[in-house]
């Protein structure tokens, strides 16, 4: 058409004009299949879209961080499941932090996922064993926790386990639940199978307890383990003639009226000096004695802790 600007021809028009409405969160290309490539540009180029990775695109509408919108769109396939570490940040879990490569699983009929930015897993993993979190499918804690210390040590994974049995003490951190059952950490080693690392897994949720405190109580409980001294009670009270909570030892032989203390760094605060000089006070008024382990009794694998405590079980009648 003679004349015709060509900044107004029917092409250039359609580069320039408003991108189709946009579904609001993640997506990937498959579900934009009714768009053309030039559609994508176009929604791209204003803003309406954003391109969080090769093939997954965020339609924004939503507060999501964008690590989780983009872990939203990769396991939108129900066959796909973050796990591992990417499930243990998700789910809050060992201080873990939320970053890629993302660990995704999928069963093992499908081939594994390759892309970049993500470990690809293939397993197959029971319904009952995962979860969601912010949209995004994820493994269990137990779950997690054992796909997660398979390939580690037995104390790492007995620390681990009992972080996911305790439950918040409500005195000092509020209400809550604990992020696991015992009887859960055994169901998810039962249903491995033969897979490697199951034996070190099923002793680790049969040593873990509840009411942990800390990673150093674990290591000062497996100590005692391994040197086949008797299994102690964690964190329960010691009741006064009346039936009333006196103290509450972080580990106890009620039959010896043994208490262990693991007193960390904050113990020589004057103010928590004072709370422990009475709270020994009141054991021995009880009938009960304290063995108190410190920084120095943790070298050579807990040996100076053993010890001690062997000898104050011992001068209660206990023997080997």
């Amino acid at each position: 058409m003679e004349g015709m600007n060509p900044l107004h021809s029917p092409e250039a028009d359609g580069r320039h004009r408003a991108p189709p409405a946009v579904p609001e969160g993640p997506l990937r290309r498959r579900e934009l299949a009714a768009w053309s490539d030039a559609d994508l540009e176009r929604a791209l180029r204003h803003g309406s879209l954003t391109r969080l990775a090769h093939g997954i695109y965020d339609a924004g509408g939503h507060q999501l961080p964008p690590m989780v919108a983009k872990l939203q769109a990769l396991t939108a396939d129900a066959d796909v499941v973050a796990s591992h570490e990417t499930a243990a940040a998700l789910l809050g879990l060992w201080g873990t932090q939320l970053r890629e490569p993302f660990h995704l699983t999928v069963p093992r009929r499908r081939t594994r996922i390759r892309r970049r930015g993500v470990v690809g897993h293939g397993v197959d993993i029971p319904a009952g064993q995962i979860t969601s979190v912010a949209g995004v499918r994820v493994t269990t804690a137990a779950r997690t926790w054992a796909d997660r210390f398979a390939g580690g040590s037995l104390e790492d994974a007995l620390i681990a386990a009992d972080l996911v049995l305790r439950a918040p003490r409500v005195e000092l951190e509020g209400p809550g639940e604990a992020a696991a059952t015992r009887h859960q950490l055994q169901a998810v080693v039962e249903s491995m199978g033969g897979r490697r690392g199951v034996a070190m897994l099923r002793q680790a949720a049969e040593l873990a307890r509840e009411r942990v405190d800390s990673p150093q109580e674990t290591r000062l409980r497996l100590a005692l383990h391994r040197a086949g001294l008797p299994e102690p009670e964690v964190n329960e009270w010691v009741l006064d003639e009346y039936g009333r909570p006196a103290f509450q030892p972080d580990l106890m032989f009620r039959e010896w009226k043994v208490a262990v203390q693991y007193e960390g760094a904050h113990h020589s605060l004057p103010q928590q000096v004072e709370r422990d000089v009475g709270r020994a006070e009141l054991a021995t008024a009880l009938g009960w004695i304290e063995a108190r382990i410190t920084r120095r009794h943790q070298v050579r694998a807990w040996e100076p802790a053993v010890d001690k405590v062997t000898a104050a079980l011992m001068s209660r009648g206990w023997r080997p």
